[in-house]
C-alpha cells in the first residue's frame, strides 16, 4: 500500500511540475510579448521575471509539500493532475507580477490607445477565471484542498499588488488603502500561520466574504480606469469616493465577522483534534 501511494505522489508531482513549468513559460512568453511594444527598462524586466518566477516556485513548493491534498474532498477521488480548476487558479496567482507592471507602465502611454485596451482586455480575462475555477471544480467533483487553498490566495494577491498600485497612482485614499491592507493581508496571514502550525481546517467562504473579494475586484477593475483614460470626468471621481466608502463599510463588517469567527475557534479549541470550518 505505502508503494503505491509513493507511486500515486509522484505521478502527482511529475505532472503538477509540468503544468507548472508550462505556466512560468507562458507568463514570460506573454510578458515578451507585450515587452515588444512597451519599452521595459532591463532593471524593470529583470524584476519582473523574478517576481514571476519567484511567485511560481512558491506554488510549486507548496504543492509538491501537500501533495496529498491533490483530491477531491468530497468523494476521496485522487487527482493526478493540476485539475482545469487548479490551473486556472495557478494561472490568476501567477501573473499578478505581470499585469501589475503592465498597468503602471501602459499608464505612462498617452498615444498608444490601442494597446491599452489590449491590456484591459486580457487583465479581465485573468480576473474572470475566478468565477469559472470552482465552479468548474464542483461541477467535475474536483474540489481539492490546494484549489481551496490557491484560489483565495490569488484573489489576495491581486488584490493587494492593484491596491498598493492604485495608492502610488494617487487614485484610491489612504484610509481605503489601509484597510484593504488590514483586510486582506491579514487574513492570507491568519492562514499561512495556520498552515505552519498544522492547524487542522477546512475552509468555507461565506456569502459576506465572497461579496467583500468581489466588491473590491469590481472596484478596483473601475478604477483602473484612470490608468488608461487622463481626462476622466468629475463625476467618474465622485463614484468612485462613493464606491469606496461602500467598500469600506463591507471590510469593517466582514473583518468583524472573521475576528468573531476566530475567537470562537480559539475559545472551544476543538481545532487541535477536529477539522473546523473557517471561513474566509
Amino acid at each position: 500500500m505505502d508503494n503505491n501511494i509513493k507511486n500515486l505522489n509522484f505521478k502527482k508531482r511529475l505532472n503538477i511540475s509540468i503544468t507548472i513549468f508550462f505556466i512560468w513559460v507562458l507568463s514570460i512568453g506573454i510578458f515578451f510579448i507585450f515587452s515588444y511594444y512597451i519599452r521595459i527598462d532591463l532593471v524593470y524586466s529583470s524584476l519582473i521575471i523574478f517576481f514571476e518566477t519567484v511567485l511560481i516556485l512558491i506554488m510549486w513548493i507548496f504543492f509538491m509539500v501537500k501533495i496529498e491534498w491533490l483530491k477531491d474532498i468530497n468523494t476521496g477521488k485522487e487527482i493526478i493532475y493540476l485539475n482545469i480548476s487548479n490551473f486556472l487558479s495557478a494561472i490568476r496567482y501567477s501573473f499578478v507580477p505581470l499585469l501589475i507592471a503592465l498597468f503602471g507602465m501602459v499608464s505612462e502611454k498617452e498615444e498608444d490607445f490601442k494597446l491599452k485596451i489590449i491590456i484591459f482586455i486580457f487583465a479581465t480575462f485573468v480576473c474572470i477565471t475566478d468565477l469559472f475555477d470552482g465552479l468548474l471544480a464542483r461541477k467535475l467533483n474536483e474540489v481539492t484542498k490546494l484549489g481551496m487553498i490557491l484560489d483565495p490566495v490569488g484573489d489576495f494577491l491581486m488584490i493587494t499588488c492593484f491596491s498598493v498600485l492604485m495608492f502610488i497612482k494617487g487614485i484610491i485614499n489612504l484610509w481605503f488603502f489601509i484597510l484593504i491592507l488590514i483586510r486582506i493581508p491579514g487574513l492570507l496571514l491568519i492562514l499561512i500561520i495556520f498552515l505552519i502550525l498544522d492547524i487542522k481546517f477546512r475552509l468555507k467562504t461565506t456569502f459576506l466574504g465572497r461579496a467583500t473579494i468581489f466588491y473590491l475586484l469590481f472596484f478596483l477593475g473601475v478604477a483602473s480606469f484612470k490608468l488608461f483614460i487622463k481626462n476622466i470626468p468629475e463625476w467618474f471621481n465622485i463614484f468612485l469616493f462613493i464606491t469606496e466608502i461602500i467598500g469600506g463599510l463591507l471590510i469593517v463588517v466582514s473583518s468583524m465577522q472573521k475576528i468573531y469567527q476566530l475567537i470562537i475557534l480559539i475559545k472551544n479549541k476543538d481545532y487541535k483534534t477536529n477539522k473546523e470550518n473557517i471561513q474566509i
